[in-house]
């Protein structure tokens, strides 16, 4: 095949055969990178069926004709194409469509917002029909009480009496009422997607199995089962509550530990209390969910089984054939001959959604406008399954990432999969707007993890480097509408980390449909490389002073960041510490600077804890006065903490998702003196004049 050939039908697949690096140089892709990418593409590409005229599912907006793809319908005497259009609600409106110039049919504007069976010609489809912008912080909020603030926090690092090591969702709730009663509308939590339970040992929340259900260790047993209950049921299972007790004032999670004694009290539970008889409740949530929610309870005892047989039993692709798909009658014998294993995983499903549902009630009947802030991961591992249960929707054998830059030379390789471009159109966008609905249930809002797959991201071949990579296209105004849609219809704001490689229109087609980005304290930089001032902060972006994988505002201004980098020798080449800890010092100096501007700034603090307390504290003042509609201070900021919860491109060496927020007596952690006046300085500067 001819290097000509071969881009051709790169192209046609949608890779770049070329990409522009963050120092303005153009890079090819090789050739052998090209061919393994495009045996994922074309291996996976389904062909529509037989006499199919139109797609699965189209995508329009409210108040626009919708142009149909060129396909042979039948046109009247008079140039029209009768269609009739049914809505979910059963209403039927039929209509006559136009030719455009082209030859292509047009359907004429639709008001109202929502999904039809569009039947026209000989053909029938879906047609989605979205509003032009999600719903905003503006909309959701309104604007009494100025612009809106909230926090962010890692539920698995709270803590509750008698949580045996692991935060859950009684917590969170605990923290939402603390939260509310601080003056916060928004609080923005770490993913609760479900991992793996047979694989404790994978705990990052953002390589889960499946972003359709919950992580079932964040399920709070007390949100249904009495503490008496509890505690008889533990004596009877042979709990220790010492070992609990240990884990539990640790300030670190020992996660194989820590969830191994949480799933064994929920399973004593399980069989002591709903076994049986479940809960009306239980059985009504499980029918709601339907097939779906069932094939992941049963990959959930299949994959477990296949553990115990070996670490090869890890990964479905390589079971038994007879077990790699949900469709095979040998699942279905597995499921019956280990019904209560699965019903196990059912309980634990209906458990962690009703726990989750009360911790979004609270925070709401707290009184605030907005809730929680969902985290919706980039990706799903190859290996979970949500990828065995829709196998031609993910793109199996090749992993996403991000191309060389400054932060990461050599390219990151994230070890997650993606939607199939091709797969998503054979099937309706269906396994994409269930998980933006999955995502969005009981929730305020959501932060789109790496949202610039919406449009285009880095993938890499199986096995190759992250220098192997391309990028890959996306139907960008297709899904950009259905998250508009999904927004306007769960009345949920959206949030998109665009931190990293964004390409040059990205944002502006982000603005037109009110998807907000991220201001982050860290990279507010002017082009000299100062420190922006709040004014100049983007209108169209929540502002923070950090996330999860970046420094606090107290670690970075000790530099513990750069300490931990020189520990783990994540230093680039050629870089000596001294110049970094020479451009700390400007860059302090610079910070401690427009953190004041427009007041006198006083003398500089001192590199201590002290000096990092006073420099935490101007930092969430200073989020408060940017004109951003949302600002979010992380509770690692809150709280003045020196630790960050995740270093990225560690996997050991540094506790990464293990840190556990402060215990003591009290835990009433907004309640603290350095909380409660950080979230005074922001909660002032929130409000206009």
């Amino acid at each position: 095949m001819t290097d000509q050939s071969l881009h051709a039908r790169a192209r046609q697949a949608g890779l770049a055969t070329s990409w522009r690096g963050t120092d303005g140089k153009m890079h090819r892709v090789g050739a052998d990178s090209l061919r393994s990418l495009l045996r994922v593409l074309e291996g996976g590409r389904e062909v529509p069926p037989a006499g199919a005229i139109l797609p699965t599912l189209m995508v329009g907006q409210a108040g626009v004709p919708t142009r149909l793809p060129a396909c042979p319908i039948a046109v009247t005497a008079d140039g029209m194409v009768p269609f009739r259009l049914v809505s979910e609600e059963g209403e039927i409106l039929s209509g006559r469509a136009a030719l455009s110039d082209d030859g292509r049919v047009v359907v004429p504007a639709i008001g109202r917002i929502g999904y039809y069976t569009l039947e026209i010609g000989n053909g029938q489809t879906t047609l989605a029909v979205a509003p032009p912008s999600c719903r905003t912080v503006r909309e959701r909020a309104g604007n009494g009480k100025g612009r809106t603030w909230g926090i962010a926090a890692q539920i698995y690092g709270l803590r509750a009496p008698g949580d045996g090591g692991i935060g859950h969702f009684g917590a969170l709730a605990d923290l939402a009422r603390q939260a509310a009663d601080a003056g916060a509308d928004a609080l923005a939590i770490s993913p609760v997607h479900a991992m793996f339970a047979a694989r404790p040992d994978q705990y990052s929340p953002y390589s889960p199995s499946s972003r359709l259900f919950l992580n079932s260790l964040l399920a709070d047993a007390g949100c249904w089962f009495q503490p008496h209950d509890i505690a008889q049921s533990m004596r009877r299972h042979g709990i220790p509550e010492a070992a609990l007790k240990q884990l539990e004032d640790a300030a670190l999670i020992d996660w194989p530990r820590a969830a191994s004694l949480r799933l064994q009290i929920l399973r004593g539970l399980y069989d002591d209390h709903v076994r049986a008889l479940p809960p009306a409740e239980m059985t009504a949530f499980i029918q709601a969910q339907g097939q779906p929610l069932y094939q992941h309870a049963v990959f959930e005892a299949l994959h477990a089984q296949q553990l115990r047989r070996g670490p090869r039993g890890g990964n479905w692709r390589i079971w038994p054939t007879a077990l790699r798909s949900p469709d095979n009658p040998e699942v279905a014998r597995f499921a019956g001959e280990r019904r209560h294993e699965v019903g196990f995983h059912l309980f634990l499903q209906w458990l962690a959604a009703r726990s989750l549902g009360q911790a979004g009630r609270t925070a709401q009947e707290a009184g605030m406008k907005i809730g929680l802030i969902a985290d919706l991961a980039v990706g799903t591992d190859p290996a979970g399954s949500q990828c065995w249960m829709r196998q031609d929707e993910f793109l199996i054998g090749a992993s996403v990432g991000a191309p060389p830059d400054p932060l990461g030379p050599i390219g990151q390789n994230w070890g997650l999969t993606t939607f199939s471009p091709g797969g998503m159109c054979a099937h309706g966008y269906r396994a994409f707007i269930e998980t933006l609905r999955a995502t969005l249930a009981r929730q305020g809002g959501v932060r789109i993890d790496h949202v610039m797959g919406l449009e285009r991201l880095w993938i890499i071949p199986e096995g190759g480097a992250p220098t192997d990579g391309a990028y890959l296209s996306f139907p960008r105004q297709d899904l950009m509408r259905l998250v508009a849609l999904e927004s306007c219809r769960h009345d949920a704001i959206v949030i998109g980390e665009d931190l990293g490689t964004v390409s040059p229109d990205y944002r502006r087609h982000a603005e037109r449909r009110a998807i907000m980005g991220m201001n982050v304290l860290w990279f507010q930089r002017d082009p000299a490389g100062g420190f922006l001032p709040a004014a100049g902060w983007d209108r169209n972006a929540a502002a923070m002073t950090s996330t999860h994988d970046l420094p606090t505002v107290s670690g970075w201004w000790l530099g513990t960041d750069i300490g931990w980098r020189r520990t783990l020798r994540q230093l680039p080449r050629s870089t000596r510490v001294e110049d970094l800890l020479a451009a700390r010092d400007r860059d302090r100096a610079a910070l401690w600077g427009v953190l004041h501007t427009g007041t006198e700034p006083g003398p500089m603090p001192p590199i201590t804890e002290e000096g990092a307390r006073i420099v935490a504290d101007a930092a969430a003042r200073f989020i408060g006065t940017t004109p951003s509609p949302l600002a979010i201070l992380p509770l690692e900021d809150v709280l003045g903490l020196i630790e960050q919860p995740n270093l990225p491109g560690t996997v050991t060496g540094h506790p990464n998702w293990q840190r556990r927020y402060p215990g003591g007596q009290d835990l009433a952690l907004l309640s603290r003196p350095e909380a409660t006046r950080r979230l005074r300085l922001l909660r002032d500067g929130r409000v206009i004049a």
